[in-house]
């Protein structure tokens, strides 16, 4: 149900610049809506969090939100972001495409080619993030879009938003979707930690091991505190149920992010893009020596068999 003091709030900040078209679906904790520019018709996503959920303040800076606003193939810009009374709110361009979560919610395990494919694009983006300085603090399958066979990772440059949500949530880890965001955050950050670069290495793995292995690495914690739990102190089972076709490398290597200890992960996402770029250049392994010519021999085998076949039938 759409928020009437977020709608309000917008109204007041953007009601000259864009019109409010719908409300879209969005988890717990955000409202999103469908928008269109006054001044171009262009189509945009505004999403929305109460700064009474985030602690009663904003804790990013204008300036510093300015800053983030960067530019790459597989990140959806933020173009604006600001507050007005009791609302944050950040708006993107509206693009075509639909949710990892959604893909994942209809069951059925992704391609593998797919699937890594996706992870690749991600650890791309991130990539571009890190490098400038931009941590994401909240990837989870809800804010990766899949668009055109790539894809793209939203609402980035908003980590201390994700960081306040979760803090001002804590009282309310009890309820299911208070908890969901909890899938996929690492061990610092469910002790309140800041977020940085091996946070989101950390998320990017659980994703991961998520789509190659058709389950979560927690998968069966029904509370957000088994969760947490499981976060800091369970090892998750190891990836050893795979397709074959996924590169031994890719999996080392999402074990690796899964890593409690933050100093044993990748240190940024170029680590992680450079390993998948890699191992998915790969050629597909050689056949055994010796197998193109059994192959011809069984052929003329068979060419033999088929000639004796015709010649016993014209009899």
């Amino acid at each position: 149900m759409a928020d009437s003091t977020a709608l309000q709030d917008l109204d007041h900040a953007l009601g000259s610049g864009y019109l409010i078209v719908r409300e879209m679906p969005q988890p717990a904790g955000f409202h999103a809506y469908a928008a269109r520019s006054k001044a171009d018709g262009s189509n945009v996503e505004i999403k929305t969090v109460s700064i009474g959920e985030i602690g009663g303040r904003v804790p990013v800076s204008d300036a510093d939100l300015a800053a983030r606003r960067i530019q790459h193939p597989n990140l959806v810009p933020i173009v604006r972001a600001g507050s007005e009374g009791d609302t944050f709110f950040w708006i993107s361009p509206d693009i075509d495409s639909r949710t990892l979560r959604t893909r994942l919610s209809r069951g059925g395990r992704i391609e593998v080619r797919d699937s890594l494919t996706v992870l690749r694009d991600v650890s791309a983006g991130l990539t571009h993030a890190h490098l400038h300085g931009v941590v994401h603090g909240g990837l989870s399958p809800d804010s990766i879009l899949i668009s055109g066979g790539s894809a793209l990772v939203a609402d980035l440059g908003i980590a201390e938003i994700f960081t306040a949500l979760r803090r001002s949530n804590s009282s309310r880890y009890a309820t299911p979707t208070a908890g969901e965001s909890l899938r996929y955050v690492s061990p610092e950050q469910t002790k309140g930690g800041k977020a940085d670069t091996r946070s989101d290495a950390y998320s990017w793995g659980v994703i991961a091991y998520e789509l190659l292995a058709g389950r979560h690495p927690f998968a069966g914690r029904s509370t957000p505190q088994q969760m947490i739990a499981a976060h800091t102190d369970e090892e998750p089972p190891p990836l050893s149920a795979v397709p074959a076709e996924v590169p031994a490398g890719i999996t080392k290597l999402i074990m690796r992010c899964l890593s409690k200890d933050p100093s044993k992960r990748p240190e940024t996402a170029r680590q992680i893009r450079d390993v998948m770029t890699k191992e998915m250049l790969q050629p597909d392994p050689a056949p055994p020596a010796g197998s193109g010519q059994k192959a011809v021999i069984a052929l003329m085998i068979l060419a033999v068999v088929a000639i004796g076949v015709i010649a016993w039938l014209g009899m």
